[in-house]
């Protein structure tokens, strides 16, 4: 599990810098409008980008710091290939104390290797990537929890995996 934490972490550190990076970015641009004297187009830009990085602000209301760690790799991997990245899941899976019952330190390098899956899934399919849509969708399923991915083209279904791990009570 420690070679995992580290892969977390140091995917953690390369996205912080893509963060920062769009955070430059995003600040250099509403200057640019509101020194040409176009503060309306300086506000639809921040609302374009509240936009894009709200599914950032929702993947850190999970109470799972593991998987909240593989989820936001996962979240930057899409973006960085172009998709957009839609995510659900019940508001139970907010509180910590949910994961402390449906949680299991093994879900970890197999929910990791999932998400390469889905990855691979996307490598494998489409290059138009203007038209994809990731659609992550988690459930409750009995002690544990389930994960859907469905990659859309436009609106029609494209690819779809679904992980469920075999809860099994301590």
């Amino acid at each position: 599990m420690v070679n995992l934490d580290k892969k977390i972490l140091y995917e953690q550190l390369d996205n912080f810098q893509i963060l920062r990076h769009d955070f430059l970015n995003y600040f250099q641009v509403i200057k640019g409008y509101l020194q040409l004297n176009m503060p309306d187009k300086a506000l639809a830009y921040i609302d374009e980008v509240l936009v894009e990085i709200r599914p950032q602000q929702d993947i850190y209301k999970i109470g799972q710091k593991t998987l909240l760690g593989i989820l936001l790799g996962w979240y930057f991997k899409l973006r960085l290939k172009g998709a957009e990245f839609v995510l659900d899941f019940p508001p139970e899976m907010k509180n910590e104390e949910f994961w402390l019952d449906h949680w299991q330190e093994e879900y970890a390098l197999s929910f990791s290797g999932y998400t390469k899956d889905c990855l691979d899934l996307f490598v494998q399919g489409d290059q138009d990537v203007e038209t994809l849509t990731a659609k992550i969708q988690f459930g409750v399923v009995g002690g544990g929890f389930s994960c859907e991915f469905r990659l859309y083209k436009e609106d029609n279904l494209f690819e779809q995996n679904v992980y469920s791990p075999v809860y099994q009570k301590a």
